[in-house]
């Protein structure tokens, strides 16, 4: 899928708004969880409209999912950082009070987020595990410009801090803010009000904490960003009134699909995004609103063309 050339939506000098248009990137989070979801992924980016994954770098069909990256050169893959929920890089042995003896992360969020806030003897041991998940997302993929987080702990104040200092070692140019306009979601969709409202209060607050670092790095983030309220609950009528009210700038719209491969069915909810991501209605309303489709390497890549870029270690 040939992309647009994004070099007049986003420059390193941040223009404004109004001088860039509209342009979004059409993200899928959890690349290598399963086949089901690769298969879901690399259908969505080459039938649809989908620019960018995140990989899981110690997921059960990570090397799956590694070896479609090079077969589709044009999909742009991040690291997804898992913190929670997922399996360690490193050895369990190395990350006492993080993980269990088998190397899976706390299931519950709420249990993981009060430990690594509250337990300052851990954090050595985290940066290691974060530093371990961004070697071997480059061994893997061979070049790092975007990062986003499972369940989107990267902006927990603790993991936050310590990845915005490796992003930066790194020289990984982008990461995800998710905060998302809460009220043109609940415009849009009704549904779980209630769950939304504290969602958007408890994320905002998160990622404006986690911008202020993000500016003083050097590291970007999209504009504006769609997906996180109605994460499970994507229509194809939502994705359309989202792309009728984008904002001026660079929009992120991030969906988790899967495809039905012939063993374990993935959920209704999973395969409806793939739907929605090869529709032909979703490609046309992008085109009738003048919105540009682009990823975070075409961005880095247009930027960095004029002088050598900063390479990745």
């Amino acid at each position: 899928m040939d992309l647009p050339d994004p070099g007049a939506a986003t420059a390193r000098a941040a223009p404004s708004a109004s001088s860039i248009g509209r342009a979004i990137i059409v993200t899928a989070d959890d690349f290598g969880f399963s086949r089901e979801v690769n298969a879901g992924i690399v259908r969505a980016h080459r039938e649809g409209i989908l620019t960018a994954t995140s990989l899981m770098v110690a997921a059960a069909a990570r090397d799956e999912a590694a070896a479609l990256a090079r077969e589709n050169p044009n999909l742009d893959v991040g690291l997804h950082l898992v913190v929670c929920r997922g399996q360690s890089v490193l050895a369990p042995n190395r990350l006492a009070g993080i993980v269990d003896p088998a190397g899976n992360f706390a299931e519950s969020p709420v249990a993981a987020g009060m430990r690594y806030f509250f337990n300052r003897e851990i954090r050595s041991r985290l940066r290691d595990e974060i530093r371990a998940q961004i070697d071997l997302h480059l061994q893997l993929v061979g070049r790092l410009d975007h990062v986003d987080g499972h369940l989107n702990f990267h902006v927990h104040p603790v993991i936050a801090d310590l990845l915005i200092e490796l992003c930066a070692e790194y020289c990984v140019p982008w990461m995800r803010l998710p905060r998302e306009p809460v009220f043109t979601t609940l415009a849009l969709a009704h549904d779980h009000a209630a769950r939304k409202l504290v969602e958007g209060v408890i994320f905002r607050a998160l990622s404006r904490r986690a911008r202020r670092k993000l500016r003083d790095r050097g590291i970007r983030s999209t504009d504006s960003l769609f997906g996180l309220h109605q994460s499970g609950h994507l229509t194809e009528a939502y994705v359309l009134g989202v792309i009728a009210r984008l904002p001026p700038g660079l929009t992120e719209l991030y969906f988790h699909p899967a495809a039905d491969i012939g063993g374990v069915p993935p959920t209704l909810e999973a395969q409806s995004e793939v739907a929605i991501l090869t529709s032909p209605r979703v490609r046309a309303a992008l085109a009738e609103h003048g919105v540009r489709l682009t990823n975070f390497a075409e961005i880095a890549r247009a930027e960095s063309a004029p002088t050598a870029a900063a390479p990745n270690r």
